[in-house]
């Protein structure tokens, strides 16, 4: 019985790719017909390649590179599922990302969230914080007048390079103590978040890896000026004296921009917090 044989544009309706595809596997060598017209170089492909096509697609489905197809092509059985259990490692490690990239999502959006409940901007309150893990590095004679985006340009070098992640909120670190003005503040660290879980290991001697620890936490929070921010940082002060509460820890603060277009005007959020005892 004579085999069928296909026109490339046959093919490509049944296998549901393009002819374009097809004649790019060809070329590399991927997957070539069983047969070419010497006067016209039309291709034909038998029925029973129809089935390679298949693994071929459904290889590529799943990230696999066209030169990791060719070589998978001449693969024994057993080679073969040594190759497969490869690909599902590679998957499972895909997956593990996008669920850390979906977490940062959504952690980008609780603090969107917070800049539209403008309603308690200013007065403190008390909330449990989950854990962030954060890289730090020490400031170098940085106060809340003078802190610059340059100023995290090592630590946002980091996390792309090492973490690849979206990052919209920075942070510095201060010690609790009593001020009596702005000018006695200086920050002992500067801080970016990122994702939970992650190990992080190629960072520089200067740069480390911490957390802020889940607790119950002393909040406020306001747009960003230098006029409210020594009077929101009294307040917090204030606060934790008059309720005669429990601190644990210096003081954090994370600014997060309010507007995320290039030509917005530069303006931010700013929450500080104070970890208390519960």
């Amino acid at each position: 019985m004579e085999e069928t044989l296909y026109s490339i544009g046959e093919v490509a309706k049944l296998a549901n790719i393009s002819v374009q595809t097809l004649r790019y596997y060809d070329k590399i060598g991927l997957f070539k017909p069983a047969y070419t017209d010497p006067n016209t170089n039309y291709r034909y492909y038998r029925d029973s390649q129809l089935y390679h096509l298949d693994i071929i697609k459904s290889l590529k489905h799943i990230g696999t590179s066209l030169e990791d197809i060719k070589k998978a092509q001449r693969l024994k059985t057993e080679d073969l599922l040594d190759f497969l259990n490869k690909q599902e490692r590679i998957i499972e490690k895909r997956l593990k990302k996008l669920i850390d990239i979906k977490q940062v999502l959504a952690n980008v959006k609780v603090r969107m969230e917070k800049q539209l409940n403008d309603s308690m901007f200013g007065e403190v309150t008390i909330q449990y914080e989950e854990e962030v893990l954060i890289l730090q590095t020490q400031a170098r004679h940085l106060t809340p007048v003078d802190i610059l985006n340059a100023s995290y340009s090592e630590l946002k070098n980091a996390v792309e390079n090492e973490v690849g992640e979206w990052n919209n909120s920075y942070g510095a670190i201060i010690p609790f103590q009593s001020y009596k003005d702005e000018d006695e503040i200086s920050y002992s660290y500067i801080f970016m978040p990122v994702m939970k879980h992650r190990d992080i290991s190629l960072l520089s001697p200067n740069i480390m890896q911490t957390k802020i620890p889940a607790g119950k936490y002393v909040c406020i929070s306001d747009r960003f000026s230098p006029e409210k921010y020594f009077d929101n940082l009294k307040k917090l002060l204030n606060y934790i004296n008059n309720h005669h509460l429990q601190v644990i820890g210096s003081i954090y603060e994370v600014f997060t921009p309010i507007h995320y277009g290039p030509i917005s005007q530069d303006d931010y959020l700013i929450e500080m917090k104070i970890r208390i005892d519960e």
